[in-house]
């Protein structure tokens, strides 16, 4: 990827750079705090030991990247992975860049944009990245794609994976299912026949392209169920709120079902239809 493509994300990262405002010093490593937007939850556990002996060996060889936190002390942009096997190793100090940005919406964004370029993010975890981007700064997909570089449809087919039930996401975090895959269930109506579609294509052993046939196959009443504007609704309501949405029509009037994860997320959600302030 090149650099350029991303704009004033990467090169704001890099010290080097005329762009970097700050210093780098040795830091107590806890004053460093985890950035609570980081959209990566999976540090695997062998991986982090083995990158711990290496910096007992050799130290910490690439600082953290950092910015100063309101409350005190320090938030990671960069280098979580780097921070926790530090932490395993027993340093006290650890090697920092401190960018000085300018309020909360500059280092959340840096920190995505930061996240988003590694390649061993999974899918779903890109796919809260663009989200966060998203609800945190008001970006449209189209300014997210022009940020990290990518195309809108990129974004825009990330996003759709968050509108699964939690349960196949967990899978897709595992690398249980495929992205590929979760695309195609994503297009199924409901989340019930989702669960039976995903997991009979993991018993199953089935590519893409046979998910793509057999849900064809399995469900043709509920897709001609499902008239084209309620399907699209579904869609816009879904990647607009970043939430899975469904849409239950009657012969008079229906139901429209949001779902949520957690407290912070229906707060969110709240927020966003009443279009108050976050």
């Amino acid at each position: 990827m090149k650099r350029a493509a991303l704009g004033k994300g990467l090169s704001a990262l890099l010290p080097d750079t005329p762009t970097s405002r700050g210093g780098s010093a040795e830091l107590p490593i806890d004053d460093i705090c985890p950035n609570p937007l980081q959209p990566r939850r999976v540090f695997g556990a062998a991986a982090l030991d083995e990158l711990a002996a290496s910096i007992r060996q050799h130290g910490l060889l690439q600082p953290l990247v950092v910015s100063r936190a309101q409350q005190g002390g320090y938030v990671l942009i960069a280098g979580e992975r780097r921070w926790r096997a530090a932490r395993l190793a027993g340093l006290d100090r650890v090697p920092a860049v401190i960018r000085e940005t300018d309020g909360d919406e500059e280092m959340i964004g840096l920190a995505l944009v930061e996240n988003l370029i590694r390649e061993d993010l999974t899918p779903i975890e890109e796919a809260r990245a663009y989200h966060h981007l998203r609800a945190e700064l008001g970006l449209s997909q189209e300014e997210i794609a022009a940020r990290v570089g990518k195309d809108r449809s990129t974004v825009a087919n990330s996003l759709r994976l968050l509108t699964l039930p939690i349960a196949i996401q967990e899978l897709v975090d595992a690398g249980t299912l495929s992205a590929g895959h979760a695309r195609v269930i994503a297009g199924l109506v409901g989340a019930d026949t989702q669960q039976r579609v995903a997991q009979a294509s993991i018993a199953g052993g089935w590519s893409v392209r046979d998910l793509e046939r057999r849900s064809q196959a399995r469900t043709p009443a509920v897709r001609r169920a499902v008239d084209p504007e309620t399907a699209a609704a579904t869609d816009r309501l879904s990647l607009a709120l970043g939430a899975r949405v469904e849409i239950h029509r009657r012969r008079r009037g229906g139901d429209l079902r949001i779902a949520f994860t957690s407290e912070q997320e229906l707060i969110r959600l709240f927020k966003a239809l009443c279009r108050e302030d976050a």
